[in-house]
């Protein structure tokens, strides 16, 4: 209906932020695939989350499976494979993505979500580990949740294979507690970004809470006892406020952005907010979408704390390195 009303009345439909592919986001480099690695140090932990990315080259398929060894596919050498304790098969062409575990070679019950992507197409799929259950994210939307056939100290490897380049693969992530605080190792300073994901919390999410309704998080940088950075996306004014507070006095609230209101009030929403140090100001990437900027009030060197807090449910924050630090103007990159 609304596609006939559209060509009835000549309205033109709204244009969709699509992610970028940038060095800010990260997603410029390249993993061969297949793609086998062994998990360092302990077992995986109740709270950690691997995040794959990348984009679809072809037509057919590709896999992401948790093992329990590296005994991933059939040769000459190997006649039976390790335990696939959760396997992640994305058909591209049917439009599904099929979850599944495979235990001492007999197959479960597998489950099946739509989800439609073409070649050329980018992909966010991540996986938080529960103890007893994972979570499945497909393009920051929570999909399933699919019960261990293992407990999560049986997982060794992780093995992705298929029609795909690999962009990133990683993990990350624990329980935390909110508010979260954490001193920041050397100071900001500019080509560093923060990371910070979560979901917010809302009503049947999460049992042990009572009924929530969700109105806001905030991201500060602190600098002494000053905050160099207020960073706070308001649901019901559908805005992100940018401010700071020196020696006691809050600046003027700058609430414009280039990349309208990403957040949504669902506990089945991820959000990826990403702040960029660049020379004279902070830019904020939402979802791999530019969101706005904000001019630096202090020397970001002297920036040596992050707190975060609010309705949400805090699913990583990290620090990572960038060489590409250009300030933006007018939601374009100089």
């Amino acid at each position: 209906m609304a596609a006939i009303l559209r060509k009835i009345f000549g309205l033109k439909k709204k244009k969709k932020n699509l992610p970028r592919k940038d060095s800010v986001t990260g997603r410029n480099k390249t993993f061969n695939v297949p793609y086998l690695s062994r998990l360092e140090g302990n077992t995986l932990q109740p709270g950690q989350s691997l995040i794959v990315r990348g984009t679809i080259i072809g037509r057919e398929e590709f896999i992401i499976n948790f093992t329990s060894g590296p005994k991933v596919e059939l040769d000459y050498e190997v006649n039976e494979l390790d335990n696939r304790l959760l396997s992640i098969r994305v058909d591209v062409a049917a439009k599904r993505v099929y979850l599944n575990a495979c235990i001492d070679g007999e197959w479960g019950r597998e489950g099946a979500v739509k989800h439609k992507w073409s070649a050329g197409d980018e992909f966010d799929i991540r996986v938080r580990c529960h103890r007893e259950c994972y979570d499945v994210f497909i393009d920051y939307t929570l999909v399933a949740t699919f019960a261990h056939y293992r407990p999560l100290s049986s997982v060794s490897h992780l093995y992705i294979n298929g029609d795909i380049e690999l962009a990133s693969v990683s993990w990350e992530g624990k329980y935390y507690n909110l508010p979260y605080s954490a001193e920041i190792p050397d100071n900001l300073y500019p080509g560093r970004r923060l990371h910070v994901s979560g979901t917010f919390k809302v009503d049947g999410i999460y049992s042990e809470e009572r009924k929530i309704k969700p109105s806001s998080f905030y991201i500060d940088l602190l600098s002494g006892t000053n905050c160099a950075l207020h960073f706070e996306p308001v649901l019901a004014r559908k805005k992100v406020v940018r401010t700071s507070c020196m020696g006691g006095v809050w600046s003027e609230e700058q609430v414009s952005s280039e990349g309208g209101f990403p957040f949504k009030k669902t506990g089945s929403n991820l959000f990826d907010v990403v702040v960029a140090c660049n020379e004279n100001q902070f830019a904020f990437y939402v979802n791999d979408v530019l969101l706005a900027s904000f001019d630096h009030v202090v020397a970001p060197r002297t920036i040596d704390k992050i707190v975060v807090h609010g309705d949400i449910v805090l699913h990583g924050v990290h620090l990572n390195y960038e060489i590409d630090t250009c300030n933006i103007k007018d939601g374009k990159r100089q």
